[in-house]
C-alpha cells in the first residue's frame, strides 16, 4: 500500500519542481524565458487532469516550496502560488466533479461554468489589487502609472533621451484589465493542452469539454453591458474599475464567439482548415477578437450554434 502511494507523490513533487523552474524562468530574461513562464502552469494540469485534484495540491505546494529555495523570496513563492497554481486546483478539482444524470450516465462540471469560476477569480484579482494600492495617489491607477513612467525612464535613459510624462500612457487604464485577461487566456490554454496530451495517451480522467458545448449564465449580458456604460460616464476610479472590469468580463463572451466559429466549421466538410486559417487570422492580427465578443454576445441572445449545428451525429472533439 506505502509503496501505491509513493510513486504518485514522488511524482507530484517532482512535476511541481519542474513546474518552479517554468515560472523562475522569466527572472533571467529573453522572450523564450518568457514563453516557459507561460507554460508553467501545464506539468501541474497534466498531474491533476491525469492523477486527481490531491495531487494537483501537492505539486502547487512543492513548485511553492522550489520557488522560494530558489529566489529566496517570499514575495516570489506567493506569487506563483496564487497566480500559478492556485488557479489550476480551482480548475482541476472543479472539472473531475461529476453526477450521474437521469439517464444513468455521467453528467461533468459544464465547461461554461468553469470559465466563469476563472472569471469571478480575475476579479477578484482585480478587486484585491484596488484595495492594496487605496492607500496610493490615484489608487490602482496611479500605481500602474508609476510603474510604466519607472519603467519608461530607464528605457529612455538608455537611448539618452527625456521620458514621456506617465499621464500620457493610455494604456494605464486599460492594463490591470488587460494582464488579467491574459493571465486567465494561458490558465485556459495550457488546461487545454494538458487535456489533449493526456487524452492521446489515454490518461485523461474525463472526456474532452468541447468549446461549442459552453453555455454562459444569462446574467453576464447585462452585467457587461453595465460595466461598459459605467465606464463611459462614470468619472475615476469608478469609472476605471468598471472600465477594466467590461474587460475581463468580455473573455467568456470571447470564447462564445469562438465556439460559433467552431460550429460552423464543424458543419463543413473543410473544417480543419477552416479553424486553422481562422485562428492564424485572429493571431496575426488580434482585433478580430473584438468581433468574437459581439458574436458571442449575439449567440447567448438568439443561439447561432443551434442554427449551425449539423444534422449528422458527427461530433469533434474540442
Amino acid at each position: 500500500m506505502a509503496s501505491t502511494l509513493v510513486a504518485p507523490l514522488a511524482a507530484a513533487i517532482g512535476v511541481g519542481v519542474v513546474s518552479a523552474f517554468l515560472y523562475l524562468a522569466v527572472l533571467f530574461g529573453g522572450a523564450g524565458a518568457l514563453i516557459l513562464g507561460y507554460l508553467a502552469p501545464l506539468p501541474l494540469f497534466l498531474m491533476g487532469l491525469w492523477l486527481g485534484s490531491t495531487a494537483t495540491v501537492i505539486a502547487g505546494l512543492a513548485g511553492t516550496a522550489a520557488v522560494l529555495a530558489v529566489s529566496s523570496s517570499l514575495l516570489v513563492a506567493l506569487a506563483y502560488l496564487v497566480t500559478g497554481a492556485f488557479p489550476v486546483i480551482l480548475v482541476v478539482r472543479q472539472a473531475l466533479l461529476a453526477r450521474t444524470a437521469a439517464d444513468g450516465g455521467i453528467e461533468w462540471y459544464p465547461p461554461g461554468r468553469l470559465l466563469m469560476g476563472l472569471t469571478g477569480m480575475g476579479l477578484a484579482a482585480l478587486l484585491g489589487a484596488v484595495v492594496l494600492t487605496l492607500g496610493q495617489p490615484d489608487g490602482l491607477e496611479g500605481a500602474v502609472r508609476n510603474t510604466l513612467g519607472r519603467m519608461a525612464e530607464q528605457l529612455f535613459a538608455a537611448q539618452g533621451q527625456p521620458a514621456p510624462d506617465p499621464e500620457t500612457f493610455w494604456m494605464a487604464e486599460v492594463l490591470p484589465g488587460l494582464v488579467v485577461v491574459s493571465w486567465l487566456t494561458m490558465t485556459i490554454v495550457n488546461g487545454a493542452l494538458a487535456q489533449g496530451a493526456l487524452m492521446r495517451f489515454g490518461r485523461n480522467r474525463r472526456p474532452p469539454m468541447r468549446l461549442v458545448d459552453l453555455e454562459l449564465p444569462r446574467w453576464l449580458s447585462p452585467a457587461f453591458l453595465a460595466a461598459v456604460l459605467a465606464a463611459s460616464v462614470a468619472p475615476d476610479p469608478v469609472g476605471f474599475l468598471a472600465l477594466n472590469t467590461a474587460l475581463i468580463l468580455a473573455l467568456p463572451f470571447a470564447f462564445a464567439g469562438l465556439s460559433v466559429v467552431h460550429a460552423f466549421a464543424r458543419s463543413r466538410s473543410a473544417k480543419t482548415p477552416i479553424l486553422v486559417g481562422f485562428y492564424m487570422f485572429l493571431f496575426l492580427f488580434g482585433w478580430p477578437i473584438m468581433l468574437m465578443v459581439g458574436l458571442g454576445m449575439i449567440e447567448q441572445w438568439i443561439g447561432l450554434r443551434r442554427r449551425l449545428r449539423p444534422a449528422g451525429p458527427d461530433q469533434e472533439d474540442e
